[in-house]
């Protein structure tokens, strides 16, 4: 069963790791788009879009991304563990807003507040799929329920390896814009160049681009925000995605692994047993046929 389920999640996992690595050039488009835009608005401007609006911090929204199902070693631990350690900053309040059975369980029974829950984005949700969570983000955060936003997740570095990220997606600064688009490109590895094919990201030596809007900066912003937040949770939910399937399939192979080495121990006692009582009986039958010679 373990060897199966192995299998099917190494088919999952590299079907997953493809849309991840795929996704990721558009996401940093965006990003850098967004991060120019930003930088070039003048300050009058930025209070145009309540996504841009930065307010004293009093509650903050958390989304977690975790799995809907289990047997995926150590993913969800490390989530839950990451988002324990937030939660012990007392300065401000939290709402968790939670993607995945495992997450939604966990904290319910800690009687932490779950603002909502998504569940069913576990193998290769459309951006279409997303659209609920991004608008639910979106609009908590424009009605004033919560004064940022931060997502916390698995990003997919290897099959063998996968980091948990923390990092604030709303509002949109130029700082926070940055970090987002330092957390898609790898340092290092098989993946870290793949980004840098668009000349964007990491280049220090590229020039900022000047923005003029042919709308109202208002009309654009209205519409480019909103599709920039639904790019970041898409992007996010693919990184947990990819990361979810290779976890597993770890794991289904170190159990595989184990079942076999027990079957061995088993079957070295079973033949150590069978062993004794065949040795037992001759004995017995020895012993029985010498009495009746007697």
């Amino acid at each position: 069963m373990t060897k199966a389920m192995e299998a099917v999640s190494a088919v999952k996992m590299r079907k997953s790791e493809m849309l991840a690595l795929r996704a990721r050039p558009y996401a940093l488009a965006a990003l850098e788009v967004m991060k120019n835009v930003r930088k070039g608005l003048p300050e009058e401007h930025v209070v145009l879009s309540p996504f841009l609006e930065e307010r004293p911090i009093k509650k903050s929204c958390l989304v977690v991304f975790t799995s809907d199902k289990g047997l995926a070693g150590s993913f969800n631990t490390a989530v839950i563990r990451k988002t324990q350690e937030v939660l012990k900053d007392k300065s401000k309040e939290y709402s968790l807003v939670v993607v995945g059975k495992k997450g939604k369980s966990f904290f319910a029974r800690r009687n932490v507040e779950i603002a909502a829950e998504f569940f069913g984005n576990g193998d290769f949700g459309a951006a279409e799929d997303i659209k609920p969570l991004a608008s639910f983000i979106s609009d908590s955060f424009t009605d004033k329920k919560c004064d940022e936003v931060v997502l916390i997740y698995t990003n997919f570095l290897s099959a063998l390896k996968q980091e948990v990220i923390v990092r604030k997606l709303l509002p949109f600064t130029e700082e926070s814009l940055e970090a987002i688009v330092g957390g898609i490109i790898p340092e290092k590895g098989k993946y870290a160049n793949v980004p840098q094919a668009l000349q964007t990201g990491k280049d220090k030596n590229k020039k900022d681009i000047e923005y003029k809007f042919e709308a109202s900066p208002a009309e654009v912003l209205s519409k480019l925000l909103p599709d920039l937040i639904l790019i970041e949770i898409y992007h996010t939910t693919l990184e947990a995605n990819a990361s979810e399937h290779s976890s597993r399939m770890v794991a289904m192979r170190s159990a595989s692994d184990n079942a076999r080495d027990l079957r061995k121990e088993l079957t070295i006692l079973y033949n150590k047993a069978r062993q004794a009582q065949i040795t037992k009986e001759l004995a017995e039958i020895s012993a029985g046929a010498e009495a009746l010679s007697t």
